[in-house]
């Protein structure tokens, strides 16, 4: 069923040609997130611009291909700060990062392999970076002989721009500890830069999550992911969106990998047999050894 076909029974026709629209211009297909959401976040953009007629920001958007990126910045809300649920980044760096660090220790393997996705401008997995080298210090005298491949993708070339530039505002940095802020951060002007220690650890690229293309990121080459962070975005999502995305990420986890939602998300019936809860309140599920996706 083709993308009208998809919606058409959700959204006013006006707005179905925006997303036709988006998706032709920029290959980004918003077919299948919520349509009260949709509906809003588009209804926000043209109050902001004061338009009211749907016909002639369809014609702005065919003509203007900054506008494109505009609403799809909308839509996506790339909203985020460093260490933003202080409670799940706790159990990465307490729990979960020093088990995994022994675990690949004890089978020889110097390699950590991490995937955010839908990272907006970077904090989260910059966040997740600077965790990685605090633990590995902590963990193995021989720290800086660990490779540390880390991922971040978006759908929103707009926001990994910012992240890969690393420039953030102090609001950024309101639940970053002062001695994290010292050690890994430079003032500049009335931001703070990310040190370029850190800000090398990670790859940018865009990705759509929803493509069926794709089951990890171009850059890393291929999956394996022993943590993967995709936190408040599957709430965008319908039901079979989640599933398509959720089986996406069970592919690309090793066995005993673990998988981090956001607060209001879970795992979906089909997917959760594959998965033991680490943490239900916090959404920190681990893959189950012994079966193969």
């Amino acid at each position: 069923m083709n993308l009208k076909g998809q919606i058409i029974r959700q959204l006013n026709p006006d707005l179905i040609n925006i997303l036709a629209c988006l998706k032709q211009t920029r290959g980004i297909d918003f077919s299948h997130y919520r349509p009260r959401m949709l509906g809003r976040r588009v209804a926000a953009r043209l109050a902001k611009l004061g338009m009211d007629d749907y016909a002639l920001y369809l014609q702005r958007l065919e003509n203007d291909p900054a506008e494109c990126d505009e609403l799809i910045d909308v839509i996506a809300i790339n909203v985020s700060s460093f260490f933003r649920d202080p409670i799940v980044i706790e159990i990465m760096s307490q729990k979960i990062l020093p088990e995994m660090i022994e675990k690949k220790s004890h089978l020889g393997v110097r390699e950590l392999r991490v995937w955010s996705a839908g990272c907006a401008a970077g904090e989260e997995i910059y966040s997740l970076a600077i965790c990685i080298k605090e633990a590995l210090k902590k963990s193995d005298k021989t720290w800086a002989n660990w490779t540390n491949c880390l991922f971040g993708t978006d759908i929103d070339n707009s926001a990994l721009q910012r992240a890969a530039k690393a420039v953030y505002p102090r609001e950024s940095l309101l639940e970053t500890k002062l001695g994290v802020v010292d050690k890994y951060f430079e003032p500049l002007a009335e931001n703070f830069m990310l040190k370029l220690a850190i800000r090398s650890m990670v790859h940018f690229s865009q990705d759509d999550l929803t493509s069926e293309k794709t089951d990890s990121p171009a850059e890393s080459v291929f999956g394996e992911f022993d943590l993967i962070f995709c936190r408040n975005v599957l709430i965008y999502f319908n039901r079979d969106l989640q599933l398509r995305v959720l089986s996406k990420f069970l592919r690309s986890l090793v066995p005993g990998g673990y998988l981090v939602l956001g607060s209001s998300e879970t795992l979906t019936e089909e997917i959760a047999p594959w998965f033991k809860v680490v943490d239900s309140h916090n959404k920190i599920y681990q893959k189950l050894t012994g079966k193969l996706a």
